[in-house]
Parts: structure tokens; C-alpha cells; sequence
């Protein structure tokens, strides 16, 4: 079975898919979009592990439209898994989304004809859908990331990963359990599991940077008592800023103010709970290191005397952190610091010696075998690349994504691809992700996307190819901005990058910067594409 009266294929139903479906949707498109999963919700359909949450701060969590607003109400201020799931279901009945989209089917590849130039999407139940345009919205974190720890299918209990938790798992209380990882969902996990578990062991290759989730004072029912106007003026500054919130960094270099006025300062932002002290701190935290480890000394100072255990304050707080402060996103924690400090909670270090193997009944590291009921793991996804070059994409003379980008990412804007035509994607590498909010950034991608497919429909283009000329020249922006920050010193990109020797494989320039890169392309007659079958009139 063929479809093919379509104008648009959009695979992936989170908030870019679901943006894009509605907005190209009303614009007179014939639109159809693919999910693996059953419902509309992306990522939080899959992330099922104890109290998954929301970490950006409210209400910036939420789809930009005012009509959504009119008999909505946030019950939580960083919104838990079922509250986002409740709001992907609102979202449904007021824009009968679900109408568009086919669930449950994975797409199994996609090709691009120059002969008719269009994509035949191919699904695994083996149906086929053809369209002009491909918009694979799967964004940077649709892959997991499984250690490849030697006997690791040894193990006799469960092994969880906390993008893929079943329903019916273990119950933690009285049990044994090794979390490996300390990022967002490990942080989230430690806390949750760390309290009820009798017996926890933390395997950590770098300490997390964190914040406190809350204000010092509770102010989380005059928070979600905001009315729908004060909604829409908070989502418009959050468009108008640096990060897509309302923190704004002080016009100051840290250095140049006094230390007890620093240290005030530092207190007020810190105390003030979610990234305020990051987002909102001195304008040069991640471009002077000396600044950079001024305000990581004020944090280690509060941190510490969170930590009773001395051996621990040294693994969870070292003097010189593995990473400059704020240039990986800081997790967001209630009381994780007190978790960990607890007797039956022991954290090993695995940065220079890895976990040697995992048994049937447990983890060796160090030369020590350890004895688990259940292990999580708390290792997140793949590099930003890795959900797309996962659907089997192939473009012009057949080039397969994956081999396009074998020695790095290329892109132009962090949206269209050279050998890629009629293709653009949402919310993936080289654009603003882990720095930004990401609602903010889907909304100037997905308002660019249908402004530049609306401009070929009326102009008669069949085809529109980013140049190979773009990628360069998008490359070299997104380094000048790298060398100028800290950003380069970003062990995790090292590493995953270090194969091809590129850097800068996530735009750090900020929304504002971002936006206007992408209204430039379009007010200098489609900058960077290069254009088939165009009317006899200049585009807009």
C-alpha cells in the first residue's frame, strides 16, 4: 500500500512533530506523520522511570499558543511525567492532532527520488508513503546509549534504562540496586530510589553539576496560580531571549566587582532555585575560566556542607571539577546531596577504571564484586545525530546519512542537509538543544519551516537542496562562537567528536542569534539552498 497524496511526511510525534503536523496543517498541507510509539508524546512516553519531571523552569515548558491556555491549568510547577502526558492529551482535543499521525509503526527507511523529487518513506508493516517534503522531527535524544560492559547479558536480575522503563518494574524498596550514570534521569533516580532502597551503589564517571530545583522560599502556588495573559507575555520574553526563559546574565564581568559583592549576588541567584545562578549569572561564566571557577567555588561551598562524609565531599565536590561550571546543563535536585550522604548509599569512581564486568549476580569494579537485585542505567541517549541517522535516511544518488556525515555533522542552520533535498529536521544537531528551552527553539524552527515551505509552494519550487558551500560556512560560525567560550573544554563532546577532530556540534549563540540566522536565509532570497523549478518572481 502506497500513500501518496501527500505534500508532507513528518516522522516522530513530541513537541516539534506535533508542532509541525498543526502549523502546516492549517496552511492547507496535506500532512502525515509516523510514531513508534501509541500516542502523542514523545520522549515522555518512554521515559517511565520514577518521578520523571520537567527540569526547565515554569510555565516555559509548553506549546506557545494562547488558545491552549483557555482551559488549562498546571497543577505542578515542574511538571511530572503523567502531568505531561495529561497536557499532550489536552493538546489533542483542542488540535485533533492524533487525526494526522499513524502510531505504533516504525519507519524502516527513507529515500529520495531526483526523478520525481519526492521521499518514499518505508514502514516496517510494510506499507510506503510518499511526499515532496520529509521532516524528521526525532530530536537529539531518541537513541539509548547501552555501556558496552563485558557479560552485561550475564546478569540474573532486571536491568533497567530509564528511557525504556517497563510498567511492571521491580518494586525498590528493601533491595539492592546499582545506578550507573549521573545525569538528568540519574539524578532524578538517586533521589527517588536512594530512599527507600536498602542498599544503593552509585557508579560515577563524572560528578553532576547541579542546582536546586526550588526557591529557597516556597512560592509554587503563586507560581501556578499565573493567569493565561501572564502566560503569553512569559512565552513572548522567553522568544526574545538568550535561552528561551526570562533569566537575562548580568552585564558584568564577574571579576570586576567586588568579592563580597560577587558573593551576595551569587547567594540571591543561587537561592532562587532553578538555573538562575547559570542563566542568570555574571555575562562571563563560560567565557573566563577564572570567572568560571569563581562562581563554581561559591556552589562547591553551599554543596559541601550538604555532605556529612568526608570521602564523599571529595568524590561529589572536588576542588578542580571535571568540567567548567554551567557548560553541560546543570540537573536540577531537591535533596540529592542528602540522599547521597546517607550510610547505605556508597559511590564508586569509575572515571579512570572502569567497571570491569557485570556478573550474574552483580558489578565488579576495582577489583570488588558487589551483589544486586535490580540495575538501572542512567546513561541517556546517543550523540545529537543518532536518532536521525537511526531512520536509514537516503538522499540524492542514494547516500545514506550515516555515511554523509561519517567524519562529522553537516548542516546548514542545524536544519537542511547538502545531497538531502526537500528535507529538513527539527530540533536536532547544530541547532540550539541542551542550552536552550526547547519549546522556544521548536517554535522558531517550526515558524521558519512552514514560512520557507509556503514561499516554494508559491513559487513552483520542486526542489531545494542546502549548498555543500552552507555547511561550511555554518561550521564556521558555530567554531568562532566555541573558541570564544569554554565550551571546547566539554569532555563529553571530546569524546564523541574526537574521531573527526570537529567541535561545535550544538549552536551555543542563544535563540535570539539563532532566529536571526534563520530569517537572514529567507530575507536574502533563500541563502544557502540552492533552488529547482522556481516562477518568474522574486521570493519573499
Amino acid at each position: 500500500m502506497i500513500l501518496n497524496d501527500l505534500d508532507v511526511i513528518v516522522i516522530g510525534a513530541g513537541f516539534s512533530g506535533i508542532l509541525a503536523v498543526y502549523k502546516l496543517r492549517r496552511l492547507g498541507f496535506r500532512v502525515r506523520g509516523f510514531e513508534r510509539q501509541e500516542r502523542l508524546g514523545g520522549v515522555w512516553r518512554e521515559n517511565a522511570y520514577p518521578v520523571a519531571a520537567v527540569d526547565s523552569p515554569f510555565p516555559f515548558y509548553q506549546f506557545y499558543d494562547a488558545e491552549l491556555l483557555q482551559d488549562w491549568r498546571w497543577k505542578e510547577q515542574f511538571p511530572t511525567r503523567a502531568e505531561m502526558l495529561r497536557y499532550f492529551e489536552h493538546v489533542d482535543a483542542r488540535w485533533e492532532i492524533s487525526a494526522s499521525f499513524d502510531f505504533g509503526v516504525t519507519v524502516s527507511g527513507a529515500e529520495y527520488s531526483e526523478a520525481t523529487r519526492r521521499w518514499t518513506v518505508s514502514l516496517e508493516d510494510g506499507r510506503r508513503a510518499e511526499a515532496q517534503w520529509l521532516v524528521p522531527a526525532v530530536g537529539f535524544s531518541s537513541v539509548l546509549t547501552i555501556p558496552q560492559i563485558p557479560g552485561i547479558e550475564r546478569f540474573r536480575g532486571p536491568i533497567y534504562h530509564t528511557a525504556r522503563w517497563p510498567r511492571d518494574a521491580m518494586d525498590m524498596r528493601g533491595k539492592k540496586v546499582a545506578v550507573i550514570g549521573t545525569g538528568p534521569s540519574g539524578v532524578q533516580i538517586i533521589q527517588s530510589v536512594g530512599k527507600v532502597a536498602e542498599a544503593m551503589t552509585i557508579y560515577q564517571q563524572t560528578p553532576c553539576l547541579t542546582l536546586r530545583k526550588y526557591s529557597s522560599q516556597d512560592k509554587t502556588v503563586e507560581t501556578l496560580e499565573i493567569e493565561p495573559d501572564d502566560h503569553r507575555k512569559a512565552l513572548q520574553l522567553g522568544l526574545q531571549s538568550f535561552n528561551g526563559f526570562h533569566y537575562a546574565l548580568r552585564d558584568q564581568d564577574a571579576l570586576t566587582v567586588s568579592a563580597e559583592e560577587r558573593n551576595l549576588f551569587y547567594r540571591k541567584r543561587y537561592l532562587e532555585g532553578g538555573w538562575a545562578f547559570w542563566m542568570g549569572g555574571f555575562r562571563d561564566l563560560c567565557q573566563d575560566p577564572r570567572a568560571n571557577r569563581d562562581a563554581y567555588a561559591f556552589w562547591a561551598e553551599q554543596t559541601r556542607a550538604r555532605i556529612s562524609s568526608a570521602a564523599k565531599r571529595k568524590l561529589l565536590v572536588p576542588e578542580i571539577p571535571a568540567l567548567p561550571f554551567g557548560i553541560k546543563r546543570p540537573c536540577l535536585e531537591e535533596d540529592l546531596y542528602e540522599v547521597m550522604d546517607q550510610p547505605q548509599v556508597e559511590i564508586v569512581d569509575i572515571s579512570e577504571e572502569p567497571i570491569e564486568a557485570i556478573t550474574d549476580k552483580g558489578i565488579r569494579a576495582h577489583g570488588r564484586t558487589i551483589d544486586f537485585d535490580a540495575i538501572i542505567l542512567a546513561t541517556g541517549f546517543g550523540d545529537e545525530a543518532s536518532g536521525l541517522k537511526n531512520l536509514n535516511i537516503r538522499g540524492r544518488n542514494g547516500i545514506a546519512l550515516e555515511d554523509a556525515w561519517s567524519k562529522g555533522v553537516q548542516s546548514h542552520l542545524g536544519i537542511a542537509i547538502n545531497r538531502f533535498p526537500n528535507m529538513f529536521f527539527l530540533y536536532g544537531p547544530q541547532c540550539p538543544t541542551l542550552l536552550v528551552n526547547s519549546p522556544a527553539v521548536i517554535t522558531v524552527q517550526v515558524d521558519w519551516l512552514c514560512r520557507i515551505i509556503s514561499d516554494c509552494r508559491r513559487a513552483d519550487i520542486s526542489q531545494l537542496e542546502a549548498t555543500g558551500e552552507s555547511h561550511r560556512v555554518w561550521q564556521q560560525k558555530m567554531e568562532d562562537l566555541w573558541v570564544k567560550s569554554l565550551y571546547h573544554k566539554h569532555p563529553h563532546k571530546s569524546k564523541k567528536e574526537g574521531k573527526t577532530g570537529k567541535e561545535g556540534q550544538t549552536w551555543i549563540g542563544g535563540l535570539r542569534l539563532y532566529r536571526d540566522e534563520l530569517d537572514g536565509c529567507l530575507a536574502n532570497g533563500l541563502e544557502g539552498f540552492q533552488v529547482c523549478g522556481v516562477k518568474d518572481f522574486a521570493l519573499r
